[in-house]
């Protein structure tokens, strides 16, 4: 068996003639089929992840800006659990988890004033979860 190297791989060609035009000199085909068929589209699996996705993008429209609502006024509670135990003197290591449970889940609502107030918060509760680590030795 020999194998080439020398030719490449072709460019697929166009639609294959049917008809007469395709037909050998002398043949005629009994019967004249369809001019074009269309190609069906590939079928792929939904997988997981797309339908996720799919279910997000189907929430009503203030389903979002309430719950980064909520998040916010979560927060905002840990900053002052925060501040209360540190003027009394308590060790707010025990809020540490609770600073780094907020910083999470941030999503932009589309409503720019909210996004900044939300930004604002993020930004104080990651500055005060990086004292709260120097205070406790972790930096």
């Amino acid at each position: 068996m020999k194998i080439e190297t020398s030719r490449g791989v072709g460019a697929a060609g166009g639609p294959k003639r049917t008809g007469a035009a395709a037909a050998a000199p002398g043949f005629a085909p009994a019967a004249e089929g369809p001019a074009r068929t269309a190609a069906t589209a590939g079928v792929s699996a939904v997988t997981p992840l797309d339908a996720i996705l799919a279910l997000q993008a189907d929430e009503p429209p203030g389903q979002r800006r309430r719950r980064q609502a909520k998040r916010g006024r979560d927060a905002l509670d840990v900053l002052e659990k925060l501040e209360r135990a540190l003027v009394l003197g308590h060790a707010p290591s025990a809020l540490r988890a609770e600073l780094e449970q907020v910083r999470h889940g941030a999503e932009l609502t589309g409503e720019a004033g909210l996004d900044e107030v939300l930004r604002e918060i993020d930004i104080r509760v990651a500055v005060e979860a990086a004292k709260l680590d120097r205070m406790l030795g972790r930096a």
